[in-house]
């Protein structure tokens, strides 16, 4: 999905296979959640639309996802991960951030005013209204 401009905004893939996720030490920060009810993981599990802030040291980095409810877990733990077990293999989504320049926002209070645009509130209602059959 793009933009306008025609700058990629959001990303969505699945069945992929034999890939992973790899997570280093972060301090993050939910922004914003919401439970994503159309789709559930192969266990059972239901996605949950979040938008968090992820700290490995200097540098902020911005993430909006459908992902794993353990990605809302905030303070000192591991990176998040938008990597979901569904019934053809692996699903991915996710906002376009973090392109050079980064971050994705000079600030914080940057990130908190985005949620109130337009542009966050649709995307955010496309997210939370993905199914998975």
């Amino acid at each position: 999905m793009s933009d306008g401009t025609g700058d990629d905004l959001f990303r969505v893939s699945s069945g992929a296979d034999g890939i992973g996720c790899t997570a280093g030490p972060v301090n993050r920060t939910v922004l914003d959640k919401a439970a994503v009810p159309g789709m559930r993981e192969t266990d059972g599990t239901m996605p949950m639309f979040e938008f968090a802030v992820e700290n490995a040291g200097s540098e902020d980095w911005y993430t909006v996802m459908v992902g794993h409810p353990r990605n809302l877990e905030e303070g000192a733990t591991s990176s998040g991960c938008a990597l979901l077990a569904m019934g053809n293999g692996g699903a991915q989504t996710g906002v376009v951030f973090n392109q050079p320049p980064r971050p994705a926002f000079p600030s914080r209070d940057a990130a908190k005013a985005w949620m109130a645009t337009e542009q966050y509130a649709q995307l955010k209602a496309l997210m939370i209204s993905l199914t998975y059959s």
